[in-house]
């Protein structure tokens, strides 16, 4: 169970940050984001498409501006859309040659390529994707040897930190290190430093930022702070789950409390969602998945969607955790003007529980309330009906 923790973490991160909102996309050109790249040490993703791709005009509609993948995205990539067919596209394709559309593509800050794929991808499908990009182009073992030869600049030590950080491995022991070495923390560089430092809520350097808040507010903007502290309440959750401590919990939710108020309501309910799935402690879902619907999300679709999808992977053989799903992703379906995505989940989820019939009919009502029959959202339902019928 604990193997897909990091999938189902993410995506219940769609509610936590203002700038969860979807990929944003650099709008600088190719040797603009080279040099961002490299200043950020990212990887760049880049969406190869055309105005005429339906496949690509999908995912710009659905999978992009989906929160998880955001979150995800905005953290490890700086992501670009290029047009193939103006001038930009034309001369980004003399280097990564373009057959098929949507390619998306994986590079680094040196212009190597990482990885190549064709096709559009569904939110979670992407996410998986960005997450074995993010497990192979682990930087770390780039500053490692150094590290253990001796070097402890700070350069050298903060890159090794925050290398650490991105591929999720333990950088506690590493950052604890360098500060007890140092005099004076309220350098802008070791204020710089803390604040990567804290990666985790139940860590020392978590107590140092809460210390210097103020300090780093001066050189570091708000909303880098406020990503830090949710990145950080984020991975004592994970830690919650991993180790099964509910208390580190209420550390995490205590942390947001304290450093962004007006979310911290909503991250308590999520994290007490996520800890109760990935335990499977069933008894307590029904409870905590109403609670959080009719406080935060009742008229927000994408997420009651999101929740749906979420509770149907821990389902397993829960016939509460399945009706709920299948509960949420209706509210969703049912929405006014409602995205095709969110029919496809309702109907999915119907069928796997009550039958053909029921998911059939949920697909015709649907297809009749579509006005254009040659649209792309019409073909997508309608091949999802004749799959369902067939079956």
């Amino acid at each position: 169970m604990r193997s897909i923790l990091i999938t189902f973490t993410i995506s219940f991160l769609t509610t936590l940050s203002v700038a969860g909102q979807g990929i944003e996309f650099y709008h600088g050109t190719w040797e603009e984001a080279i040099l961002k790249a490299k200043a950020e040490d990212k990887i760049i993703f880049v969406d190869a498409f055309t105005t005429w791709c339906g496949p690509c005009k999908r995912m710009a509609a659905s999978t992009f501006p989906d929160p998880a993948v955001g979150e995800l995205f905005n953290q490890h990539f700086l992501s670009l859309k290029i047009d193939m067919e103006k001038e930009m596209g034309l001369e980004f394709r003399k280097k990564f040659p373009v057959n098929a559309y949507p390619t998306l593509f994986f590079i680094d800050a040196d212009q190597k390529l990482i990885k190549q794929v064709v096709g559009a991808k569904s939110p979670a499908d992407l996410i998986a994707l960005g997450e074995s990009i993010i497990a192979q182009y682990d930087r770390s073992t780039k500053y490692e040897a150094a590290y253990a030869a001796g070097d402890r600049s700070y350069q050298l030590v903060y890159d090794y930190v925050a290398a650490l950080n991105k591929s999720g491995k333990p950088s506690v022991k590493i950052a604890n290190d360098y500060l007890t070495t140092q005099t004076d923390l309220k350098t802008p560089e070791n204020l710089k430093f803390i604040l990567e430092a804290a990666s985790q809520v139940d860590c020392q350097c978590f107590d140092l930022f809460e210390q210097y808040k103020s300090d780093i507010s001066k050189v570091v903007d708000e909303e880098v702070i406020n990503a830090k502290v949710r990145q950080a309440c984020n991975n004592t959750v994970k830690r919650a789950i991993e180790f099964e401590s509910p208390e580190l919990i209420g550390l995490a939710a205590d942390a947001m409390k304290r450093n962004i108020p007006a979310e911290a309501d909503r991250f308590r309910s999520d994290s007490e969602i996520r800890y109760a799935l990935a335990l499977h402690d069933m008894s307590r879902i029904g409870d905590l998945v109403n609670t959080h619907v009719k406080k935060f999300i009742k008229n927000d679709p994408a997420s009651l969607n999101q929740l749906a999808l979420d509770l149907d992977k821990y389902a397993v053989d829960d016939q509460t955790c399945r009706q709920l799903a299948i509960e949420l992703s209706g509210k969703a379906a049912k929405e006014k003007d409602a995205k095709p995505e969110y029919i496809v989940t309702y109907a999915n989820l119907v069928y796997k529980s009550n039958g053909k019939a029921e998911a059939l009919k949920i697909l015709d009502e649907a297809l009749l309330k579509m006005e254009e029959p040659e649209s792309k959202d019409y073909q997508t339902l309608k091949a999802l009906r004749n799959k369902i019928e067939n079956s």
